[in-house]
């Protein structure tokens, strides 16, 4: 098999994978947190992930992250402010400007998110032996360096 077809291939279970975690993971939270909490759109979980996992405190940078407008971003987070979700402070670097972050009730919503991911993760990965696992790890972590490079050399 040349390396096209086999890139191909990637492309093509790589898609899968995506489109599957997605959707199991989409209907485990909104199920879930809707339960025990308030419903969530998938922006406005996504908008939760990011400012906690990967420390996106600005409306203009979620934006840009979610590829939707700041007055978008700046409705989702007016919406998950008045739920005590986010909280809006000001920057103590720059007194002009806010930056966004986790309120209390975002942080309880933030925990039973880890534990539905994790226990999805687990029902999957624990199927594969540990070699793959280290196989799988390694190339996962190449490939997203090799994104973030290219996304870097692209800005």
């Amino acid at each position: 098999m040349d390396k096209q077809m086999i890139m191909n291939e990637l492309e093509e279970v790589m898609l899968d994978i995506n489109l599957f975690l997605s959707h199991r993971l989409g209907n485990e939270f909104t199920t879930e947190i809707t339960k025990r909490f308030v419903s969530l759109t998938p922006n406005q979980q996504m908008t939760l992930f990011l400012v906690d996992k990967k420390g996106i405190k600005h409306v203009k940078d979620i934006a840009n992250f979610l590829n939707i407008s700041t007055s978008a971003v700046s409705q989702i987070v007016a919406k998950l402010e008045q739920q005590d979700i986010l909280k809006r402070v000001i920057d103590a670097s720059n007194r002009r400007s806010t930056v966004i972050e986790v309120g209390q009730k975002g942080k309880e919503i933030l925990n039973e998110m880890d534990r539905i991911k994790s226990t999805i993760f687990q029902r999957y990965l624990s199927l594969m032996e540990e070699e793959d696992l280290l196989v799988l790890k390694n190339s996962m972590r190449k490939f997203l360096t090799i994104i973030a490079e290219s996304k870097e050399d692209h800005e």
